[in-house]
């Protein structure tokens, strides 16, 4: 999935808290942690360190409340090691529970929403959504609409692949990723009654250049795919 790095972050705000607190008691405690004063847990990723209160990261991860609450853990333990994500994700996820604003951009979006997903953080989540629906052109809309395989953005899908359609024709022209779709996925779209083009050449001349990126093993696919056009 392309983005174009040009393109200037947003700083995404929850208006509606995963737990609801003042903002005053996010100023506090977020005070606190930068001070390092009253922190009860340090998380660990990869040997780097973060001092946190276990209450604030409950208050936005379902995540966080079952790793300090399982009976697999001792309620007293401090040090916890987090796998699966990178320090300057963990940052992120910290911060953004004790502020509940996070900087989305073209580089950090992707991580950002594979760390939220796991950390289950809804807001976050949204947040990503929107900002890669903002993000929507010819260029990506193909790597965003697969991108949410993996994730439950069913908006976002929704979008991207309705960008597809009604953009087929020019996205043909410049998309690296039409030349990557499976022969399922290219059927699927050719298929659709809201498939928008100007004459059905388009959609020949379209899976002649599919084909033609790969000969060898798409010829065979050519009797599926033609009757499309009729």
């Amino acid at each position: 999935m392309e983005m174009e790095s040009a393109v200037a972050s947003t700083c995404f705000h929850q208006p509606h808290m995963e737990r609801k607190m003042s903002a005053m008691t996010c100023e506090i405690f977020n005070e606190l942690r930068l001070e390092g004063k009253l922190c009860d847990v340090v998380i660990k990723v990869n040997g780097f360190e973060f001092n946190a209160h276990k209450n604030i990261l409950c208050s936005c991860s379902s995540y966080f409340r079952a790793l300090f609450t399982s009976g697999w853990n001792n309620t007293e333990k401090k040090v916890y090691n987090i796998p699966g994500i990178s320090p300057d994700m963990m940052k992120l996820i910290i911060e953004y529970a004790y502020t509940r604003t996070i900087p989305i951009t073209p580089e950090n979006v992707e991580k950002l929403l594979a760390a939220a997903d796991q950390f289950n953080i809804m807001g976050i989540v949204r947040g990503c959504c929107e900002f890669l629906k903002s993000e929507l052109c010819l260029v990506n809309c193909i790597g965003i609409c697969k991108f949410t395989d993996y994730y439950y953005c069913p908006e976002l899908r929704r979008k991207a692949y309705m960008f597809i359609l009604h953009n087929f024709e020019e996205m043909v022209k410049v998309s690296a990723e039409f030349l990557e779709l499976s022969v399922t996925e290219l059927q699927d779209i050719i298929e659709k009654d809201e498939l928008n083009v100007k004459q059905e050449d388009a959609v020949f001349e379209a899976i002649l250049k599919w084909i033609s990126h790969d000969p060898q093993n798409r010829k065979q696919h050519i009797s599926v795919l033609l009757p499309k056009v009729v």
